[in-house]
This record gives structure tokens, C-alpha cells and sequence, in this order.
């Protein structure tokens, strides 16, 4: 049985049809039990190790202790005992690409948020996924980026009036957008308009920031910040030094990210921290992407993501993104001088946002997956949370319900709980106690079906990214 082969050998597993085999049609009804139950909830784990989860279908059907929740007699069982079950990972910022299906599912992501790519191309892919064509984790997206014009990626929208902001806030939603991306170059008036759009549509708006900062955007109605951009704007001295980058290329633009927030002054913290809580602006730090180069451990990050690199199995992933994993140039800053400010960077934002958590503040959990191993990365960008100071009990939850909350799908996903759909993990080790031990995935089930998660060379990915020339498809729809 494909499912139960690669990563899942070490895992006691039983599972029994009517016909004592698992050849033949088998139960709807699958049952995990022993192990301790991590629900997502906040609720502290029951104690003992007898939690029983029952799926039926796609769906959970009841939580509870062994000898408490009943469960037909042909159940396939699933054994997890000395075991952790968890809901299953929700990253908060990727940028999807067809080959990252299995290394997100591989690390316990079952769902991710895209925050950048045509719309018409995710809306199929996640179908395709939906339904089973292609292996990959749940999709929500937010479809092509709104900016002002010139429109300067290749997805993004140069909206040049309100009427254009308000169609195309109402088509992404069409298309199946579950969240609106504001990009750097759009003004505060656009952004006003966009939100307010978007609000009547019942859409959250996020936000990668650059021409004016997080304060503006708050006050126009953004409900999400991603990458902390716009904090260090709205906390620096001297906005006016830091020229809009976005027509450089990308390495120069995240310089100059890092150098604004190393300017950010702390005393200009609380002001902003209290709009933002006022507003329930929740914030996407992104750590990871943004603070890679700033780590005592960077030499080591770059020797995971080589390995990465000469795995055959993975041969199927581009080979120019195998040749970015194989290099440390990500993780290295132009000189010790550079390296010294992002540090000082790094220690202000932790601060922020720790402030900003303590002050009852929304932190979410993305990992970019712009330059990383998909999968991998967001588990860094979680151990990067619990080094603010969280507690792994409210990094889990931030990753889990917290992220879902902000998609608006906590009535479907984020806790392990009657009704949701069964998408969860089982790890080896406690979480509670060490946050890296969620990298301990012993199974993963994603719609009610246990995974497998080997990587596969022949993985197949028949809904390749378009190449995108002006205008784009949705473009079109709008003039």
C-alpha cells in the first residue's frame, strides 16, 4: 500500500478491514490511538497517553480517551503510542512553485497560504490538488499582487484608479482568492480602497510594504503585515533616507530593508504597537527570510539546504534552485560591517514584536520559501518564534489555528476537532518541551488520508507556472 511505505516503516502501525488484511475495499472510518493529543486548542495535553482520534471520511468524527469514543469495529487502526498528534502545519507566506508539493507535506505542512502568483494559474493547481491529480499540500491564495503602476513583477496588478482596485479586488475573490496582497508600490489612497473593498467582500488585506509604513497602513484598513515591513518605517527617524528600491534588484531591496529597521528607535515602539492592536493588524514576520544572514548558526543552515541539494530522489526541482541550496551566498552578508547592523536589526525587530506579543498583539507564521527548502523552512521560521521568548505551546498555536484564523478557515482547519478536516501529524518527541521536535514527523493525513511522504524523482507536476508576459490574464479581465 503506497501510503504506508518511505517515512512511515518505523511507525507501529495496524490497520484491519473486514477481512483481517488491508487488501480490498477498506473502512471509511479511520482511528488513531494512544499517544498524546497537542489539539491546537491551547488546552493543555489530557493526561496519559490514550488519546483517540477518529476520521471518518475527509472529516474527524469524534476526539476523546481510549475507552470514551466508540468507532466501528473494522476501523483501520493507526497505533501512536509514546507519540505526539498535532494539527497539521499551516504556512502563512509561501510562494508556490509546482515542484514544492512534497517537500511541504514531507515536513508536516499540510496547508499553505501562496501570497504571490497569477490567480488563474493557483486557481487550477490547488483544484488539481483538491482532487487528487497532484500531490501537494491545501492551497489558499491571494492571486497577483495589487500595486500602483508600474507593475514590476510579473504577476502584479498596476491599478490606476479606484474602479480598476475595486474589479479586482471583486475578480481575485471570483477566482477563489480567500486573501487580498497589497505590494510596495501602492499608495495609502489605493490601499484605503482596496480594504474597503475587500471588506465588504469578507477578505482579510496583507501587505508587503515600502513606500509608506505600517501606521499608514493600519489607519487605511490593512488587516496583515508581511515581513515586518512598514514597522521599521513607521519607527525610524528618518523615513526620507531610505529611497524606494523596488526597481533594483532584489538583494539590494532586502539590504536596505535590514539597514532601515537597524535605525527603527525603540522609543517610537509603543505608540505603534498599541494602533496596530487597537486595528487587530496582525503581523507575518517571516524571520527566517529576513534574519537568515544575521544567525550564529547560518554556516549550518547552509549545510542542510546543500544536502538538500544532492539528494537524487529531489532531482526533479529545478536545477537552478538546487544550485542556489548548494551555495551559502544567502546566508553570507557583503562584510563585517553589514553583518554587525543586521544584527542590530535583528535584536530591534525580535524586541518589537515581542512587545507586540506581550501587548496582545496577532503574530502568524510564514516562511517566504523564496530561497529555502519549502517545508523545511518554515519549521526554522517557528524555532526562530520560540527564540522571541514564546513558549512552544503558542508557536504551535500560531502555526496552527493562528494561521487559520487569519484565512478565515478555522471552521474547517487549525485544531483537531470534531468536525474539521482531518489534517494532522504525529511526531516522535514532545513539542512542548523543544519546538525543534516537530521536525520529528513519524505521519502526516491530509484530508483523511495518511501521506506518503519519500520524495519520488519522478514526482509529477503537470500543471507547470505559466511564463507571464503584459498584459497578464487578469489584466484582461480588467480593461
Amino acid at each position: 500500500m503506497k501510503q504506508m511505505v518511505g517515512k512511515f516503516t518505523g511507525l507501529a502501525v495496524v490497520l484491519v478491514s473486514l477481512c483481517g488484511s488491508t487488501a480490498g475495499v477498506q473502512s471509511a472510518v479511520t482511528v488513531i490511538e494512544g499517544g498524546i493529543l497537542i489539539d491546537g486548542t491551547g488546552r493543555p495535553p489530557a493526561s496519559g497517553a490514550g488519546a483517540v482520534v477518529v476520521v471518518r471520511g475527509n472529516r474527524i468524527a469524534a476526539v476523546g480517551k481510549k475507552g470514551a469514543v466508540s468507532y466501528p469495529k473494522d476501523a483501520r487502526i493507526i497505533r501512536a503510542d509514546n507519540k505526539f498528534i498535532l494539527p497539521g502545519l499551516i504556512d502563512g507566506h509561501v510562494h508556490y512553485h509546482e515542484w514544492q508539493g512534497e517537500l511541504h507535506l514531507a515536513h508536516g505542512v499540510t496547508t499553505v497560504k501562496d501570497t504571490g502568483n497569477p490567480v488563474e494559474w493557483l486557481e487550477s493547481l490547488s483544484q488539481a490538488i483538491a482532487e487528487g491529480r497532484i500531490v501537494g499540500p491545501r492551497i489558499f491564495y491571494t492571486g497577483n499582487s495589487l500595486t500602483a503602476p508600474p507593475a514590476l513583477r510579473d504577476h502584479h496588478i498596476g491599478l490606476e484608479n479606484a474602479e480598476m482596485a475595486r474589479r479586482a479586488v471583486r475578480l481575485l475573490k471570483a477566482h477563489g482568492a480567500v486573501a487580498i496582497k497589497a505590494h510596495q508600490q501602492i499608495t495609502p489612497e489605493l490601499l484605503h480602497i482596496v480594504c474597503d473593498e475587500a471588506r465588504q467582500a469578507g477578505l482579510p488585506v496583507t501587505g508587503h510594504l515600502r513606500r509608506f509604513g505600517a501606521r499608514e497602513a493600519a489607519l487605511a484598513g490593512i488587516d496583515g503585515i508581511e515581513h515586518l515591513t512598514g514597522i521599521p518605517r513607521s519607527t525610524g527617524p528618518h523615513p526620507e533616507l531610505f529611497k524606494d528600491k523596488e526597481q533594483e534588484n532584489e538583494l539590494a531591496g532586502y539590504y536596505d530593508d535590514l539597514n532601515e529597521a537597524a535605525e527603527a528607535r525603540e522609543e517610537n515602539f509603543a505608540p505603534l504597537i498599541r494602533l496596530l492592536v487597537a486595528k487587530r493588524v496582525a503581523i507575518q514576520p517571516t524571520l527566517m527570510t529576513w534574519f537568515r544572514i544575521a544567525l550564529e548558526n547560518r554556516a549550518d543552515l547552509a549545510r542542510e539546504d546543500a544536502a538538500y541539494a544532492r539528494m537524487e530522489s529531489l532531482r526533479y526541482v529545478p536545477e537552478s534552485v538546487r544550485k542556489l541550496w548548494q551555495t551559502s551566498a544567502i546566508y553570507e552578508p557583503p562584510d563585517e560591517a553589514a553583518l554587525t547592523r543586521f544584527r542590530l536589526a535583528e535584536r530591534k525587530m525580535s524586541r518589537f514584536l515581542r512587545l507586540f506579543h506581550d501587548a496582545g498583539g496577532r503574530l502568524l507564521a510564514g516562511s517566504s520559501t523564496s530561497v529555502m527548502i519549502p517545508g523545511l523552512s518554515f519549521h526554522r521560521e517557528l524555532e526562530m518564534l520560540a527564540r522571541l521568548g514564546l513558549r512552544p505551546r503558542e508557536v504551535i498555536e500560531i502555526a496552527t489555528r493562528g494561521n487559520a484564523e487569519f484565512l478565515r478557515q478555522d471552521k474547517q482547519l487549525g485544531t483537531i476537532t470534531a468536525g474539521k478536516l482531518a489534517d494532522l501529524i504525529i511526531v516522535e518527541r514532545n513539542p512542548l518541551e523543544d519546538i525543534r521536535n516537530l521536525r520529528k514527523i513519524a505521519l502526516v493525513m491530509k484530508d483523511g488520508q495518511v501521506i506518503d511522504t519519500a520524495y519520488h524523482a519522478d514526482y509529477a507536476m503537470p500543471i507547470p507556472r505559466p511564463k507571464l508576459t503584459r498584459p497578464v490574464w487578469l489584466e484582461t479581465q480588467l480593461k
